[in-house]
C-alpha cells in the first residue's frame, strides 16, 4: 500500500458516497466498499501508483487508527 494510504482513509471517511440520484451515505469503515473506493479516488485525484487492493488490506491501517474494533 502507498505511504499515503493513512492520509487516504483521512479523507475518505470525510466524504458522502451517491448509491443512486436519490441516495448519499457518509462513508465509513462498516460500508467498505465505500471507504475502498474513495481510497481509490484519493489516490487517482493524487497520481499515486497503486496495485489492487480490498478492504481486507486496509484493515491493519484502520486497527492503527483505532478506527476499527
Amino acid at each position: 500500500m502507498p505511504n499515503e494510504t493513512r492520509d487516504a482513509i483521512e479523507w475518505a471517511l470525510e466524504q458522502d458516497y451517491k448509491i443512486s440520484e436519490y441516495e448519499v451515505i457518509k462513508v465509513n469503515v462498516k460500508d467498505s466498499f465505500t471507504i475502498v473506493e474513495k481510497v481509490r479516488e484519493f489516490f487517482n485525484i493524487h497520481n499515486i501508483e497503486y496495485d489492487t487492493f480490498s478492504f481486507e488490506d486496509l484493515k491493519p491501517y484502520l486497527i492503527d487508527m483505532d478506527l476499527l474494533n
